[in-house]
């Protein structure tokens, strides 16, 4: 993720018109209203996956702050998109289509960005997060006439799947997340079947699109243990607080296994960093260990038979691009 804006960057007087206008050129613009707080976090970072945009917000500040898609500003940046709002924290209240939310952790809400909105941004001691996925309504092939009635409503918690795509959702807002453009398939996939669930057009996600969420969630939680050498099927899955067994269910289907996916996940990781020129005083062997890596000769054979190279090619190789683009 790229971080948008963050008032943190200017002078604690200036930030309260920073962020109006930073809130402005946002995909969805808003305009803000209230007086000033006295103090004020907001931090808004982004991502993009296939035709998604992840978009994480945080917010703090000791008094409330309101914020409004207005028709003026649809007419001048529509781009015909509908976005999932999921509360990470409570401390936002939104309004769409006369639906009033007052949101708690993990609540999830869809939004059509094309009709007004009001959103208020409530003060408190505590900051508050909430992570908003944002996609075409061409990717949803049902007439938004008929999706109209649930937009600004609340998914319901006992919703088959909500919560395994509240957990992707969550994931996708995480540093370590990944880039793979085969997840825009699992989020289309997934967040069609949760519309199409709403409206009694099915009753429940598909087998097909339940494995996705699944596998992408072990996905991200192999993301987040790449150092340690010693994960296994057994700790992948307690860590995923799922059986071995049916770890093995959820990838039978897949192109890799846990293990061959997390080997995988550790080399793509240690060539990124080696295309990273900021820390190239950063060893090889440091790489090879940040990433679960114990022994260098086992490192340096699954590297060159991934990327054709080797890690201290790849490195110089990323060197010389960088030389050539400065030049």
């Amino acid at each position: 993720m790229h971080t948008l804006y963050d008032t943190r960057a200017v002078h604690p007087l200036d930030r309260y018109e920073y962020y109006r206008a930073e809130a402005a050129a946002e995909l969805a613009p808003v305009s803000v209203h209230g007086r000033s707080p006295g103090h004020l976090l907001a931090v808004m970072s982004v991502a993009k996956i296939g035709d998604f945009q992840i978009e994480t917000f945080t917010w703090g500040a000791d008094r409330e702050v309101v914020v409004r898609r207005t028709e003026q500003l649809i007419r001048t940046s529509d781009p015909g998109w509908y976005r999932i709002f999921l509360s990470s924290t409570p401390g936002a209240r939104a309004e769409q289509a006369d639906h009033r939310v007052e949101f708690r952790a993990r609540d999830i809400a869809l939004y059509d960005v094309s009709l007004p909105w009001t959103a208020t941004h409530l003060a408190g001691p505590t900051p508050m997060r909430v992570i908003m996925l944002t996609f075409p309504q061409a990717l949803v092939p049902i007439d938004p006439a008929t999706v109209r009635p649930l937009v600004g409503t609340l998914t319901p918690r006992n919703m088959p799947g909500r919560s395994l795509l509240a957990q992707l959702i969550i994931g996708l807002a995480e540093p370590t997340a990944t880039d793979d453009p085969g997840l825009a398939e699992v989020l289309r996939e997934c967040v069609v079947e949760l519309i199409r669930q709403r409206l009694g057009a099915s009753t429940g996600i598909t087998p097909h699109a339940r494995r996705l969420l699944q596998q992408a969630h072990i996905n991200g939680i192999l993301r987040q243990h790449l150092d340690n050498p010693a994960l296994d099927p057994g700790g992948i899955a307690r860590a995923a607080n799922i059986s071995p067994r049916y770890l093995h269910t959820i990838f039978q289907d897949a192109d890799l296994s846990p293990m061959q996916l997390l080997k995988r996940l550790r080399l793509q990781e240690a060539h990124r960093r080696l295309q990273n020129p900021a820390p190239a005083s950063t060893s090889i062997k440091d790489i090879m260990s940040a990433v679960g890596y114990v022994r260098p000769d086992q490192f340096a054979r699954d590297f060159r038979q991934l990327f054709g190279v080797s890690a201290t090619q790849a490195r110089r190789l990323a060197g010389e691009r960088s030389s050539y683009r400065g030049a």
